[in-house]
């Protein structure tokens, strides 16, 4: 067996510990582990690191024996601690190449009750490559002089300590290159610094953002304070409160870039949300000798994807540079995206769907919805119906009179089938009042009567909204739990557990909301929504 085959097996056997743990364990408040997931393709690629001679390990300041971590899949080394932590201590560590060559990187993690995953890039070094270039093309040398001025950077990536940028032979360009984190949004600043006397770039009191792309080599150009003599300053305003509202957007990890044909149409040309008001901006210079000329023509794009994009199948949005007249630059462009916004008329739609009540014959079920409309006109008498069937996906059957948001199931019917409340919604007045139907089942068939409502399992979930996994607390001890989206679809079912506390992982999950529900015997299931951000 070669040296990469017993990496994978150990590894495999290191790991099973923390997949039962994961889905199906308890977890104590004495089981604190860390698991560290540490990338080194850039320092295979860069000769430094030979994954079939060379060996990473964790080492540790504290009382706590070195780590080695074994290969898996895309170069990530990995390990797990699980023993000898002590709850919300602070463990200071940095990762070693064999048995003498260190990280630059002072590194720290907190003792947390269960699995406290670590994932990190040797030295801090991305695979990806920034390289700013800053012009100063067209500044008078009474503003700057490359003879006798030197050129800064602060921000994120120098931890707010200015840097020297080097100047590109004789020219009045200047760079510097990063190999940043592609999952941190990096704020910074330029300056020009004579003798004591240093001038900063003024936006306002706001910094510059840059968003890194994953995997790639980019160079930004920029200008200091946007300013060139020889361009003119275009800024774009997309509007996403809406693509908010409609959940295509979360400001939390979607990113909005505008793609045309100044940038070959995706160039990593970001918008910002400085305020928090779901209003994004870009401000990019442009030729002077485009004034009046052909138009700009662009797109703006969620995440950089073209999947995404918005005027799917129609033409792309279209400016034509003005000249600065007495009043200033008139050069803004501001839309709404996807030209959906509440001047623009539009269907109403429903959202948030759910059945209230208790699963059983002879119990009254009541449809649960949002109902939204772009134009701000209100609810008129939306459309309800009621169907049966067999189990989530099968042919629907409906149910005859049943047209009310309330349904009384009945006793023989109903029993041992799955319900689905439809809503089509529906505007007060305007051309377009009638939106698109939308349908949810139950969470589980109809049971016969028997157990009486206090004796359901009440839980408690947490941190909710939640990113990677969810904490379930329940008032006994679970049997098996479930996750429903808001279709009343399955997309998590887990085996036999034990316990009243469990954390499940929800990562796989798309951005939404979730029922969560747990199984007792002897009780009825316990349920409780989540946001999966």
């Amino acid at each position: 067996m070669n040296k990469t085959a017993i990496r994978l097996v150990l590894l495999i056997l290191l790991l099973i510990p923390l997949s039962i743990y994961k889905v199906s364990g308890a977890i104590s408040d004495t089981s604190y582990h860390f698991l560290f997931e540490l990338n080194m393709t850039k320092a295979i690629q860069d000769g430094f690191f030979d994954p079939d001679s060379d060996q990473v390990y964790v080492d540790f300041d504290e009382s706590i024996p070195d780590l080695l971590l074994f290969e898996g899949s895309d170069r990530v080394f990995s390990g797990l601690i699980q023993e000898g932590l002590d709850s919300g201590a602070t463990y200071h560590f940095r990762f070693r190449v064999n048995d003498t060559v260190f990280e630059s990187v002072n590194r720290e993690a907190v003792a947390l009750p269960g699995v406290t995953v670590i994932q990190t890039w040797w030295n801090d070094e991305y695979l990806n490559t920034t390289i700013f270039q800053l012009s100063f093309t067209g500044i008078p040398d009474s503003v700057f002089n490359p003879l006798l001025d030197t050129v800064q950077m602060m921000g994120d990536m120098t931890k707010w300590e200015a840097v020297e940028l080097e100047r590109i032979g004789t020219s009045y360009d200047y760079d510097i290159t990063f190999h940043l984190d592609p999952s941190i949004l990096y704020e910074y600043i330029f300056r020009i610094k004579r003798d004591s006397v240093i001038t900063y770039e003024d936006f306002g009191g706001l910094s510059r953002m840059f968003l890194p792309p994953p995997d790639t080599t980019i160079t930004v150009v920029q200008y200091f304070n946007n300013q060139d003599t020889t361009k003119i300053l275009m800024t774009f305003e997309c509007n996403m409160t809406m693509q908010e509202q409609l959940g295509n957007f979360d400001p939390s990890s979607d990113f909005l870039d505008v793609a045309g044909n100044f940038n070959e149409w995706g160039a990593w040309d970001l918008l910002f949300d400085p305020y928090n008001t779901g209003l994004y901006t870009l401000s990019k210079l442009f030729d002077k000798s485009l004034i009046g000329g052909p138009p700009i023509e662009f797109k703006f794009r969620i995440n950089g994807s073209w999947d995404s994009a918005e005027l799917d199948s129609l033409d792309p949005r279209s400016y034509i540079l003005q000249p600065i007249d007495t009043n200033g630059n008139p050069n803004t462009y501001v839309c709404w995206y996807n030209n959906q916004g509440p001047i623009i008329p539009s269907s109403p739609w429903a959202s948030d769907l759910f059945i209230q009540g208790l699963l059983e014959v002879k119990q009254i079920l009541t449809g649960s919805y949002l109902y939204h409309n772009l134009s701000g006109i209100p609810e008129g008498t939306s459309l309800y119906k009621w169907y049966r069937a067999d189990s989530v996906g099968a042919v629907l059957e409906a149910i005859d009179s049943a047209w009310t948001i309330n349904y009384t199931t009945d006793s023989i019917a109903d029993l041992g089938k799955y319900l689905v409340f439809e809503v089509t919604p529906v505007a007060a007045y305007g051309e377009d009042s009638l939106g698109l139907p939308v349908q949810v089942y139950t969470t589980g068939p109809i049971g016969n009567v028997g157990i009486p409502e206090w004796l359901r399992n009440t839980i408690s979930l947490y941190p909710n909204p939640a990113d990677q996994f969810i904490i379930c607390e329940s008032a006994f001890s679970i049997d098996r739990y479930e996750i429903y989206n808001l279709s009343g679809q399955p997309v998590l079912q887990s085996g036999k557990v034990a316990g009243t506390e469990i954390q499940v992982e929800i990562s796989q999950l798309p951005p939404g909301i979730y029922l969560f529900r747990v199984y007792t015997e002897g009780l009825l299931p316990g349920n409780k929504r989540f946001i999966k951000r």
